[in-house]
């Protein structure tokens, strides 16, 4: 009901009051004109809002009736996508069963086609990797269609298939087995390109006449060893080499060892990196050995003339040591008494010993200093190691190599250089005491004939 019903209700009342006083009063005044225009008013707004609510009724009976008409196609094609829903379950469920039983069929039929197939995709793929990473691509490629087609492939090869896999194994085969002379092109050191002739041993080396090659896998050429190995010496031999067989050194890694051996630094290359101090052990080094030959030189010639002087101690020569004793004996004081002719013998040697072991205590300090200057260059190289630790960590080894170096070759070098100082010290040193040992014979002889004489 609308909310205006009771004011209009009270109105109506109001106007009936007025018209029942009207119908006793028979005076009437402007007052009771409005009321009855406004009754009028009320009556016509009632019947607006009535009409009103009928048509508000009929509109919402229309729309019950089409909401129940929604539901209930909305109910039955509910109903008919339940009955879809289920006929799609089974039909699922049965295709289900059906793609098992097919798997099971198709297991049981491949049988060793499976197996063949997996077999034929694993050597497939082996192959073709040990083709690419040879250096027998140069010859024959380093990839086939083939190959490339099977050990990708996800269905059975055909006959043609397992022909072509056939004929690239064989031809894989063969060529492992040769030892052939053929013109091709490689890299050299300066980074030109060459082509002259060329021999390879089966996948293990390849080799020109002026030492061996190396297959590189990102240009898929042959390089020239940057540094060639010691046996590149058979080399040259065996291009020249007519006979059926050659000696010739083989790489058994495929050029592993061949790559690593030319990174090996050569001696020039460790003295280089002993710096500094390395230069210092080794000038020392040469040093002592010229001095040290100088002295050896020395005392073999005195050693030769103090010899020929035994021979023949009547004809007394002043050349040599023992000669210079013997003529303080037979020209000065042959004649003296025992006594002072043993102090002037004695005074005569020991003028000798100084020019007979002349350079021995400088060739002996120069053996001592090597080792130790070895040992200054090991403290270096390892404070230059820890302070690549300090700047730059531990994850690169290769920026402490340079350090650690530097601390094993100058020990190296310190050991080495006082290793033939210590022996031509030793060998100059005992020639040394041989003299002096003759000398001193010799003076005591001379004293115990003089002594002889005298009884």
């Amino acid at each position: 009901m609308n909310k205006f019903t009771p004011l209009i209700c009270l109105v109506y009342l109001l106007s009936a009051t007025v018209v029942a006083v009207e119908q006793n009063t028979e005076t009437v005044n402007p007052a009771q004109v409005s009321l009855q225009s406004l009754l009028k008013q009320v009556k016509e707004d009632g019947l607006k809002e009535g009409s009103l609510h009928s048509l508000r009724e009929k509109e919402f009976l229309v729309n019950r009736d089409k909401q129940k008409n929604l539901l209930k196609d909305s109910k039955r094609e509910l109903a008919q996508t339940k009955a879809t829903t289920e006929q799609l379950k089974k039909k699922f469920d049965n295709n289900e069963e059906s793609l098992t039983s097919l798997d099971e069929e198709l297991r049981k039929r491949l049988g060793n086609l499976g197996e063949m197939f997996g077999v034929v995709r694993q050597v497939s793929q082996d192959i073709s990797a040990i083709r690419e990473h040879s250096l027998l691509a140069i010859e024959i490629g380093a990839g086939s269609d083939v190959l490339d087609k099977l050990s990708k492939s996800k269905a059975l090869p055909s006959i043609t298939e397992l022909e072509g896999l056939w004929y690239e194994l064989q031809l894989q085969m063969t060529k492992q087995g040769e030892s052939k002379k053929f013109t091709g092109s490689y890299i050299n050191v300066d980074g030109l390109t060459v082509t002259e002739e060329i021999a390879h041993v089966g996948p293990f080396v390849a080799i020109t006449n002026s030492g061996y090659l190396n297959y590189d896998l990102e240009t898929k050429m042959l390089l020239e060893l940057p540094r060639q190995p010691s046996e590149a010496g058979l080399v040259a031999d065996y291009f020249t080499n007519n006979e059926t067989f050659g000696e010739l050194a083989i790489d058994p890694t495929r050029g592993v060892l061949l790559g690593l051996s030319s990174q090996n630094p050569s001696v020039i290359d460790r003295i280089h990196q002993g710096g500094l101090i390395g230069y210092i052990i080794i000038s020392l080094a040469l040093a002592g050995l010229v001095y040290a030959l100088f002295l050896l030189v020395n005392i073999l010639s005195n050693d030769q003339r103090v010899k020929k002087q035994l021979k023949d101690t009547s004809n007394v020569s002043s050349d040599n040591p023992l000669g210079r004793i013997l003529s303080v004996y037979h020209h000065q004081y042959k004649e003296a008494d025992l006594e002072t002719l043993e102090m002037k013998l004695d005074e005569a040697v020991l003028k000798e010993l100084p020019k007979l072991e002349q350079g021995l205590s400088l060739l002996k300090l120069l053996a001592a200093v090597a080792p130790l200057l070895g040992l200054l260059g090991t403290v270096t190289g390892m404070i230059a190691t820890f302070q690549s630790i300090t700047l730059f960590g531990t994850g690169d080894p290769k920026l402490m190599a340079g350090g650690i170096s530097q601390a094993l070759i100058t020990t190296v070098l310190g050991l080495v250089a006082a290793i033939p100082l210590l022996f031509m010290h030793n060998i100059v040193s005992s020639r040394s005491r041989e003299l002096v040992q003759i000398l001193d014979q010799q003076s005591a002889g001379l004293i115990a004939q003089k002594a002889q004489q005298g009884l």
